[in-house]
């Protein structure tokens, strides 16, 4: 991914509010003379590292909803999270037949690039060239650059072959993971997923003018999630025989919303006029090999709603010590989006709970952590977030005032109350 840029077009941006990431918070080396980055040996700091791990906890929020693919179903995604690898990564991808990850490779001539945590150099996990971000499962990572702004339409996207060709008329499960990384001086608004029969090696690094099959186009460049794993997601009927899976950027540098982030001192000059993005947890899920059994009704949609009552979603529950959601939460999660659309009027305050394990300070915060997942999810189903307000209460306010497995998972929830 050498991308070198010496340009300084006028970029304006388009608007939004400043964006502090909270990857920025740890201290890195400054650029060296002649703009050559020193190689960040950071790996070996202990104590930052241990910081960093914290902040990566507290700090990843939006990164809602549960992923069905460890639980048992058929992913058609080899290699997912790009755990497996041939060579440990050591750098950034500089030529295209350096990019080495099982199950994946470049379809043009960018070159993205590998992230693991067993990199001794610069493309390690947490800790990377591009910026410092845990993986959203695991222990790797690949990334790519999304848009540039040297008016050269550069790009970079991700390959792969699913392990069996889709069938026609069958519905399918699709999502991955993305998140812009720390160093970039640039977020952009959208990113895709493409499901094609058959591929060809393209000899240039230029856009590919796709039509997506998922299109992720965020309202501006810049939102509540940028720099923290955000979800893109959808059911999909396929064609028949879609074998190949791309990922990225696949619209025009005209097309295009970018942000210039402000007030961020450059960490990266490979980055300084880019907006680079991780990748990680791709899944492709036949519906069949995703049993889901069918939730109580949720109790607000039992019959009329009251104003200022708190109503458990008793269907959203989560792991121990976790903000990830249980699979069964899925189901709920949905009709709670249904009925606020057809409720335009009314606003809902999400307020999360944890069980009784853990002090008090770390259990409010994953509670609030809990409360955002809610929220995030909403969110991203179209609901404006200027109708949601968030609480966290720890666990100060058990349902099941016991001690048991089956009394903790009950009372690590989400609660919601709507207002006019």
């Amino acid at each position: 991914m050498l991308l070198m840029k010496n340009t300084n077009n006028g970029a304006t941006n388009n608007g939004g509010k400043i964006f502090f990431s909270p990857d920025n918070i740890f201290p890195f080396f400054a650029l060296g003379k002649g703009m050559i980055r020193l190689r960040r040996r950071v790996i070996n700091l202990y104590t930052t590292m241990k910081l960093a791990l914290r902040s990566e906890l507290l700090f990843t929020t939006f990164t809602a909803l549960l992923t069905v693919a460890h639980l048992g179903a058929q992913n058609l995604v080899p290699n997912s999270g790009f755990e497996d690898y041939d060579r440990c990564p050591g750098s950034y991808t500089q030529d295209k037949a350096e990019f080495k990850i099982p199950g994946w490779s470049s379809t043009t001539a960018g070159t993205p690039d590998h992230f693991h945590a067993c990199s001794r150099g610069e493309a390690g996990v947490p800790y990377n060239w591009a910026g410092v971000a845990e993986a959203y499962e695991g222990q790797g990572y690949a990334g790519l650059y999304a848009w540039s702004d040297n008016g050269k339409s550069y790009r970079e996207y991700l390959q792969c072959r699913l392990t069996t060709p889709l069938v026609k008329d069958s519905l399918y499960h699709i999502e991955f993971r993305y998140k812009l990384s720390s160093y970039s001086m640039y977020a952009i608004d959208r990113i895709g997923l493409h499901l094609v029969d058959s591929t060809a090696q393209i000899r240039h690094d230029k856009v590919l003018k796709l039509k997506p099959t998922l299109s992720v186009v965020q309202d501006s460049a810049l939102t509540l999630r940028t720099g923290y794993w955000e979800y893109a997601t959808m059911e999909y009927r396929a064609k028949g025989g879609e074998k190949y899976l791309l990922i990225g950027n696949f619209s025009s540098d005209e097309d295009t919303h970018f942000y210039k982030i402000q007030f961020q001192p450059i960490q990266e000059i490979m980055l300084a006029h880019s907006a680079y993005y991780y990748i990680d947890d791709v899944q492709v899920i036949p519906h069949n090999a995703v049993p889901v059994e069918p939730p109580n009704a949720p109790i607000f949609l039992a019959g009329e709603v009251e104003w200022d009552k708190d109503y458990v979603l008793r269907n959203i529950q989560f792991e121990f010590d976790s903000y990830k959601l249980l699979r069964s939460s899925f189901e709920e999660l949905d009709q709670l989006v249904g009925w606020l659309e057809t409720h335009p009027d009314t606003n809902v305050q999400f307020s999360g709970h944890t069980d009784d394990v853990g002090g008090d300070r770390y259990n409010k915060e994953l509670s609030l952590r809990r409360a955002q997942t809610v929220a995030a999810y909403c969110t991203s189903q179209g609901i404006a977030a200027s109708r949601i307000q968030i609480f966290s209460y720890g666990k100060s306010k058990p349902l099941v005032a016991a001690s048991t497995e089956d009394a903790r998972q009950l009372n690590r929830r989400v609660e919601a109350r709507f207002v006019e």
